[in-house]
């Protein structure tokens, strides 16, 4: 027990010597003093600290801390807050039971007669030093006094009790202040009661007194009494105590609501101007300012008080605005103003109200409210926004607006006293409907108006209210114009995409399509003409409409049934005849009164919404925009070229064209304007596969390209609508050989090797001079993985690196200097990865980082086999890692067992992994790729952290390849080949081809081992066989004789062919499909390559634009090495089911050397270079993804990586290295017999398998490497079937109708 008195003594000494200088702040005074301890809390920030304060909380913790526990668990297991009542919170009700208890009781007078026992001993024992201060032995006394009144006066400090003054001198001031005494002593109480503590006011038991002399006081016509009252206000409104608060703000809404209820009559009415200088007008006004200014700032803080004090806030305000509302069609007093119309002046955008909405805390509460007893409300700021719209609508020249004034304004006439109450009730209506419990109060009734009004009738309101837009307010110019208004608060709603699903429909939609109608004379002229800053608030809405996916949806398919009747068409018709200048002339769009630069770019900114998605570039395709904005673009850049001979500078900002301006009256710069906007939304056409085709088709790719790269070196956003920057689009260019050539062009891959080079070799010179850099703990390092990830994303489609490093000699410099730094990727291979003598490695800094990544790079690279093939043939890789490897073995003098072995470190161990990967081929199992890691804990092995074999010379070891058992030869026998051992060669027809289908689909999804061998390869024949006679199927031209056929290759180009044979044996023999020596099948497998090669070259039109269409296929041939494997290298089998398979549809998406440079093609497509796996299958897995699985799209999205990508990659080289041998046979006769829109489906399979790792991968931000350097583990195509179904079913028509018109 002494030890406690002791820790209290001491705690209680050390609390009073640190808040010294606080008191003496005091200047002598109690009442100032004790304030001053009263917050200390809230002014000393070291006040936990104290050692009295750790020791009192130390007891609660100790002695109460169970009891709130067990209180809890008893409350919850009981099925609270169910039982607590509605007023409170469960950890009110749990701090309520506590201070209840008898334990709480007992420790507050164990703790208060500590504290009394040690203040007593302090008292005794002060000093003269202490007991000098000024006023001190009054201060101590009445201080002893207090405390020493034991456990009532110390406990009452829950209560806030401790420092209250006496009763009498508050009740006295009370007497004083009643309404009834002389002005004198009225004035003299409250300049008293102004000195007096807030917190000492509340607690007075007159408090109930005081409260309503202090509304007399507010009310009373002397400015002394009113001033003061309303100051004292005020100051009671800082005091950061919610009690206080509480009865501070009802009390001065109860004064303004006794206001309003007695001086009903004396109020102003609604037809006079408000003077503003009148006193009484003036002191209205401040106490609705006060209390509008709490309105804002209590949101902030309320979460922290009870409910009680949030209700009851709600309360108040709802029952002064509630005032005077009188709704019927025989209402009183309706001509005089409200608490409304003095708040809509003083706060006209209801900021108090959005504020009030935003947290839930609060909204669930006032929405709550508005439905119950305070749903005039709600009724009246309704019947403002139609009345407004209503009388504007008939008096179209007449209806007001505001416009701020530079001096100070001393009157309000009734029409903007009027449109002020509209602007408020306009804010207050859209942010209520801004939220699902907003919407759900409507449709609201009206006793005016017949039928209730819904959310829809509102929005048609605003949207005629519109048409009569005239001018657009200037930029910056704060004018409150109620089409811009309403244009606003309508755009902010169409952004949600809740709201567009649940409240825009097809009469909206057809609202808003009025005054386009009207452009496109589709509407009967009538006298009212449409202006063009009504057009622009019409676009705006548009644009916001298409930023969501609801809102797309309903411009692009609408509810109903008809095709053409789409906004979209309607859209898209207005862009494109504005365009080309071929709108209907009539009374309306007479000569001067074409369209705007403005309106036009506003209006194909929403087509660009559109066609910037799949589905939305598909419905768009007959409209031929990309056309028309080419034309219009290169019309403007000849203006400009011919009156300017300066090169055109790319601005930042699009929108800023003077939209009075037209395209035969308009001046330089809205020249400039307009050409950077056409460029800027036929950029866009390269958001999409099927959109970059387009783009490309256009002719102005290097253009709109040069344009992109000026906005991304600035980190420009994409559009307003845009969430992401150009990350994918810099992506989806750079997997076309004209999309990588402009890049390069344009400077971009320069920018991102420049960089690339600065955070790998060169650091700048302060940070040189301060701190030595670290040494990175991953192969890529954080400096340089931004860099890495925009490489690997240029990098990573094979037309991309052959039009980069085709007929490309590597440097090779006899020197380099240190601060040379790499302006090309094929500099970089040679500095990073080629590093083949002395020169190389003493000119780079860091010589094993910059190492490790320039082979993580080509590692990446090395994942396309037909990349791979292309720098192996020109620069001999793995010579050249073989030596390096070499050259890096043990010294003579420290041999292992008479063997100079290979060093271990992290450049051998990254250059194994490579060799390894580049010289073997194989799915999940088939191949054993070495760790990249040396703290692998899988590999202990003879005491080794690194078990894996490192060589420098082939054969690879034998540990490298795993054992493939042969499938038995025995036949099964399944419901396929018995169907296909009953058909018969005039049986193959349409009904059979539907009948093999159906028994295929069932065998896959029951028995898809069966599906192997000569069953398989008789599927595709007999297949082939019936598609030969579907005209539909059979689209290309007839297979000419072997007489016909020319030799078309290359020596480089052989070269190529010869690595790829030797990968495509060696897989082969390891997974068992070749029954041949090795020899006898490479033969075959050339001579099937090059009689295939000479075949389709016979229907090729070669073009000297890009490297990878001035020649053949220039890649090698993996799908028909895949038929060849699967004929167990059957010449003779292979090529006849090659030929006949090129004459089918489906060879051109199954086959990527089908339709190179074919004249199948249209001569844009075929001059492309773009492949249709790209531009079609690609396109439609994204459309799918998009639609089915936005997750996993998103997350591509985010990552700066296209589905279209990979889905290419993965194509093109036949699922080689990522699919078993099994799932590859079945991915080739699944797309033949079932149809080339399988492809497709197959593709999105693939990614909902993977979705969990794409998910995860896209938070590491490594989703590209992964994608490519990884096998698809455990993914069936037969265990897809019925997904495949579905899709089928769903997409079906689109995508087999847009595969078709590739020939």
């Amino acid at each position: 027990m002494a030890s406690a008195e002791d820790e209290v003594l001491t705690g209680l000494h050390q609390l009073l010597k640190n808040i010294e200088p606080t008191l003496k702040s005091a200047s002598g005074s109690l009442d100032v003093a004790e304030d001053v301890l009263l917050h200390l809390e809230e002014t000393d920030e070291s006040f936990h600290k104290h050692d009295f304060v750790k020791y009192i909380r130390e007891n609660i913790e100790t002695y109460i801390g169970p009891l709130v526990d067990e209180e809890i668990e008893k409350r919850s297991i009981s099925g609270a807050p169910n039982s607590v009542s509605r007023q409170e919170t469960l950890v009110q009700a749990v701090a309520e039971s506590a201070v209840e208890s008898r334990l709480f009781s007992d420790l507050t007078q164990k703790i208060c007669s500590s504290t009394s026992s040690a203040a007593n001993t302090l008292l005794r024992s002060l000093d003269e030093e202490h007991n000098s201060m000024g006023s001190d032995e009054e201060v101590e006394s009445q201080l002893s006094k207090r405390m020493s009144e034991g456990a009532s006066t110390c406990g009452s400090s829950f209560n806030q009790d401790s420092l209250r003054r006496c009763s009498e001198q508050f009740h006295c001031i009370a007497d004083e202040m009643d309404c009834r005494k002389p002005i004198d002593i009225r004035r003299d109480a409250l300049t008293r009661l102004c000195h007096v503590p807030p917190s000492d006011v509340m607690a007075s038991e007159s408090w109930s007194q005081l409260r309503v002399s202090l509304m007399d006081a507010l009310a009373d016509p002397d400015p002394f009494l009113s001033h003061t009252t309303l100051s004292f206000h005020a100051k009671m409104f800082a005091v950061s105590n919610y009690q206080i608060m509480r009865e501070t703000y009802t009390c001065l809404a109860e004064h303004l609501i006794r206001w309003f209820k007695s001086s009903s009559q004396s109020l102003p009415s609604i037809y006079e101007p408000l003077d503003i200088t009148k006193s009484e007008v003036v002191l209205l006004i401040k106490r609705i300012r006060l209390l509008n200014e709490f309105q804002c700032e209590v949101p902030s803080i309320w979460v922290r008080y009870p409910e009680s004090f949030l209700e009851v806030i709600v309360d108040s305000s709802l029952s002064l605005l509630c005032l005077q509302l009188k709704l019927g069609k025989n209402s009183n007093n309706s001509d005089k103003l409200t608490a409304l119309h003095f708040l809509s002046l003083i706060d006209i955008r209801a900021n108090w109200f959005r504020k009030w909405l935003h947290g839930n805390y609060s909204r669930a509460t006032l929405i709550n409210s508005l439905e119950g007893k305070y749903q005039p409300v709600l009724q009246d700021a309704v019947l403002q926004c139609l009345t407004f719209c209503r009388d504007s609508l008939s008096k179209p020249k007449s209806h007001p607006h505001h416009t701020p004034q530079d001096g100070r304004r001393t009157t309000y006439t009734p029409n903007e006293i009027r449109y002020a109450r509209f602007v408020h009730s306009l804010c207050f209506v859209s942010r209520l409907l801004f939220y699902t419990g907003g919407r759900e109060l409507f449709p609201v009734s009206i006793d005016i108006f017949p039928h209730p009004i819904s959310v829809q009738h509102l929005l048609i309101s605003w949207i005629q209210l519109i048409g009569l837009a005239k001018s657009k307010p200037k930029h910056g110019h704060k004018a409150y114009e109620p089409a811009s208004l309403v244009c606003k608060a309508i755009c902010n709603l169409c952004l949600s995409n809740a709201f567009v699903e649940q409240c825009v429909g097809d009469e909206v939609i057809s609202v808003l399509l009025i005054p386009i109608r009207t452009w496109l004379g589709k509407i009967e002229p009538s006298s009212k003409r449409y202006s063009e800053s009504c057009m622009l608030h019409i676009a705006e809405i548009l644009a916001c409409l298409t930023s969501t996916c609801a809102g797309r949806k309903l411009l692009l398919h609408g509810s109903g049934s008809e095709k053409k009747s789409a906004a979209a068409h309607v859209i898209a018709e207005f862009a494109q005849k504005s365009l080309n200048s071929k709108l209907p002339s009539g009374t309306l769009q007479s000569a001067g009164n074409i369209p705007s630069y403005s309106v036009v770019g506003a209006f194909v900114f929403v087509c660009r919404q559109m066609y910037n998605v799949c589905e939305g570039l598909l419905l768009l395709l007959e409209y031929n925009l990309h056309q028309g904005i080419a034309a219009a673009w290169k019309q403007a850049h000849e203006k400009w070229g011919d009156s300017h001979a300066v090169p055109l500078k790319f601005d930042d900002s699009n929108e800023n064209i003077d939209e009075q301006s037209s395209p035969t009256q308009s001046s330089s710069r809205n020249l400039v304007l307009w050409e950077e906007t056409l460029l800027d939304n036929l950029l866009n056409f390269a958001a999409t596969p099927k959109g970059l085709l387009l783009l490309q088709q256009t002719g102005a790719i290097n253009e709109c390209v040069a344009y992109m790269h000026s906005r991304y070196t600035k980190k420009l956003q994409v559009s307003k609508c845009e969430k992401f920057g150009y990350g994918v689009m810099v992506t989806q260019v750079a997997a076309t050989a004209a999309g990588t050539s402009a890049l390069y062009k344009a400077g971009f891959l320069r920018a991102i090797i420049h960089e690339l080079w600065s955070h790998l070799e060169h650091a700048t010179d302060e940070i040189r001079m301060t701190a030595p850099r670290p040494f990175p703990l991953h192969p890529i390092d954080r400096s340089v993985h931004k860099s890495f990830m925009g490489l690997v994303n240029v990098l990573s489609s094979y037309p991309a690196v052959h039009e980069l490093f085709y007929q490309q000699q590597l440097p090779n410099k006899t020197s380099y200097t240190f601060r040379e730094m790499p302006e090309s990727p094929i500099n970089l291979i040679d500095r990073l990865v080629m590093i083949n003598s002395e020169a190389k490695i003493h000119a780079l800094f860091n010589y094993e980082q910059s190492h490790v990544f320039g082979l993580r790079l080509l590692a990446v690279l090395a994942c396309h086999l037909d990349s791979w093939l292309l720098l192996e043939t020109q620069y001999n890789i793995q010579h050249t890692l073989l030596e390096l490897q070499k050259n890096n073995r043990t010294i003579e003098g420290y041999m292992i067992l008479n063997f100079r072995e290979i060093i271990i470190d992290r450049l051998s161990i990254e250059r194994n992994y490579l060799l390894v990967k580049t010289h073997m081929i194989g799915g999940e199992g088939e191949r054993l790729l070495p760790s990249r890691s040396l703290d692998d804990n899988s590999q202990q092995r003879r005491q080794r952290h690194y078990v894996w074999p490192l060589f420098y010379h082939f054969p690879i070891p034998k540990e490298y390849t795993p054992t493939i058992a042969s499938q038995t030869s025995m036949k099964k026998e399944s419901a396929l080949s018995r169907f296909l051992a009953s058909s018969k060669s005039s049986e193959k027809n349409r009904q059979w081809l539907e009948q093999l289908r159906s028994t295929f689909c069932k065998v896959m999804k029951t028995a898809a081992s069966t599906v192997r061998g000569g069953v398989l390869i008789e599927t595709i024949e007999k297949t082939i066989q019936a598609l030969e006679r579907m005209p539909e199927e059979r689209v290309f031209k007839k297979t000419p004789t072997r007489g016909q056929f020319r030799d078309s290759g290359s020596a480089s180009n052989n070269n190529l062919q010869n690595i790829g044979v030797k990968l495509a044996i060696r897989y082969g023999k390891q997974i068992n499909a070749l029954k041949a020596n090795p020899e006898t099948a490479a033969a075959n497998l050339v001579t099937v390559l090059r009689t295939c090669s000479q075949f389709l070259a016979q229907q090729q039109s070669y073009s000297s634009v890009l490297k990878l269409t001035s020649g053949p296929y220039p890649c090698y041939d993996w799908f028909v090495s895949s038929i060849f494997l699967m004929v167990s290298g059957s010449k003779d089998r292979s090529l006849s089911i090659l030929m006949k398979l090129s004459e089918l549809l489906c060879s051109g998406y199954l086959w990527p050397a089908r339709l190179h440079a074919s004249i199948h093609l249209s001569e844009g497509v075929r001059a492309s270079g773009i492949p249709p796996v790209f531009s079609c299958t690609g396109h439609h897995v994204e459309l799918i993804l998009q639609a089915e699985h936005p997750l996993i799209y998103s997350a591509f999205r985010m990552s700066g990586y296209t589905p279209s990508q990979i889905t290419q990659h993965w194509l093109t080289q036949c699922f080689w290295n990522y699919l078993t041998w099994t799932q590859v046979t079945h991915y080739i006769v699944t797309v033949i017999t079932m149809g080339c829109d399988y492809q497709v489906y197959i593709c999105v399979s693939i990614l909902k398998h993977l979705q969990h790792e794409i998910l995860s991968h896209r938070q590491t931000q490594d989703l590209q490497v992964f994608l490519k350097e990884n096998p698809i583990e455990g993914f069936v195509v037969s265990e897809w079937f019925d997904y495949m179904n579905k899709l089928e079913q769903t997409y079906r028509n689109t995508v087999l109708t847009s595969m078709r018109n590739i020939a």
